[in-house]
């Protein structure tokens, strides 16, 4: 079994990037699952269904979420009605849309879960570990394999939860600082874990944004609209090779696109 998940799409340039690329991609290196990060599809302001429905004809089996997701209001509806698209867990019952899914995959059902953290991010959410134990309680023996994105700023943070669920959960990675990490790893009960995946969009800038806005906005604490960086866009990924036998990730490899 092998998964794909690419990093936060920053733009429309981002959204076409992966409309160009990904099934080549699937196709060149077998993946057999792909999970994507569209929380900023919209340019910051949270995923549309259009984006939505886009990055799914691409080539992405589930689309995971994150700080942003609920910033677009007309995407809520969405949210309820498309399972392949989730939102953080742990913004709980009464949000619109779903925390997980459970998605078929070939002979296989492949478990996806998203959640917020909670160091020097907002919204502040209740802390995730609950929400994902819940999780696995409910769908025990409803899936074959697992998948976690940890949507957070701290990396330390991301480390915690990925080992308090090591060997419980197959596949864990961090998304939202948009900068990939070197510390692919197999985690000693067998999980496949990287703290950030990176980002899907222009290159050359400042997290897909065009220097100057990110600098003026940073030195004169003034409101300010980001714009694109000018780059070719690039898709920061990671590969996830699971052994169909243990269950247990038998490497971690970063590719860039």
């Amino acid at each position: 079994m092998k998964i794909l998940a690419i990093g936060d799409v920053t733009s429309r340039g981002g959204l076409l990037h992966l409309e160009k690329n990904l099934w080549s991609v699937r196709k060149k290196y077998g993946i057999d699952f792909c999970v994507v990060n569209g929380e900023n599809a919209s340019f910051i302001t949270g995923i549309s269904a259009e984006g939505a429905e886009n990055l799914l004809r691409s080539g992405a089996d589930v689309i995971t979420g994150g700080n942003h997701t609920m910033q677009n209001q007309s995407a809520q509806g969405m949210l309820d009605e498309m399972p392949e698209v989730i939102r953080p867990l742990n913004y709980g019952a009464s949000a619109p849309g779903r925390g997980y899914t459970v998605i078929n995959c070939g002979s296989c059902r492949v478990l996806v879960m998203n959640v917020l953290g909670v160091v020097h991010i907002d919204p502040q959410l209740d802390s995730p570990y609950s929400f994902i134990e819940a999780v696995l309680d409910l769908e025990r023996g409803n899936y074959d394999f697992s998948i976690l994105d940890i949507h957070a700023e701290a990396t330390g943070e991301k480390l915690a939860i990925a080992h308090s669920f090591d060997g419980k959960i197959n596949v864990i990675f961090g998304t939202h600082t948009h900068v990939p990490t070197a510390d692919l790893s197999v985690l000693p009960n067998g999980t496949g874990y990287v703290t950030d995946l990176g980002m899907c969009g222009e290159s050359g800038g400042i997290l897909g944004m065009e220097i100057g806005s990110v600098i003026f906005k940073m030195k004169t604490k003034l409101p300010g609209k980001f714009k694109c960086a000018e780059g070719n866009a690039v898709a920061d990924g990671v590969i996830f090779d699971i052994d169909d036998a243990s269950s247990r990730v038998s490497s971690v490899k970063r590719i860039r696109f």
